[in-house]
């Protein structure tokens, strides 16, 4: 029996460049946590994987060869509520609801907080508290509202 090629525009390994690859658990994408995710969130997510850099390092030390994967900008993955409506046409408000969903749900954590007036973009951090959702011991990651920028105006005290 001879086995039949498949057509030259199906994926295949070789037709990946190695820059064009997304690491995504397959695990991720079954669990509930991810399911329950809205459209909005789980583009959100994706766009976020995708700028993730992944290195890839070989030790060769071992008796074995092993291969191991490492994100080198986790934690500094940036994301602009202006980038978010160019590229998706999403407005500030469903931008916003979907990274409190995404957090809520552990998939992500806000590193560093942005400022729309200082034009500084969310520095973010792809978790993997996921797995835990909906588990009794589950705790939500860190959002936007865990951490304000500053206090605002404030009553002056007179004592």
């Amino acid at each position: 029996m001879s086995e039949t090629q498949p057509p030259k525009h199906w994926i295949s390994d070789t037709t990946l460049a190695s820059q064009d690859r997304l690491f995504i658990s397959k695990e991720m994408l079954k669990s509930k946590a991810f399911i329950k995710l809205t459209g909005s969130a789980k583009q959100i997510l994706l766009e976020l994987y995708t700028r993730l850099r992944i290195t890839k390092s070989v030790n060769k030390y071992k008796q074995q060869k092993s291969v191991s994967y490492s994100a080198t900008n986790n934690g500094k993955l940036e994301m602009s509520y202006k980038s978010i409506t160019n590229q998706f046409g999403y407005s500030s408000a469903t931008t916003s609801k979907a990274l409190d969903k995404l957090c809520k749900h552990g998939f992500i954590e806000i590193a560093e907080l942005g400022s729309g007036v200082h034009r500084q973009s969310h520095k973010i951090a792809l978790t993997t508290n996921w797995k835990q959702w909906n588990k009794p011991d589950f705790s939500p990651n860190k959002g936007k509202a865990n951490k304000p920028i500053n206090k605002g105006f404030q009553k002056k005290s007179t004592s």
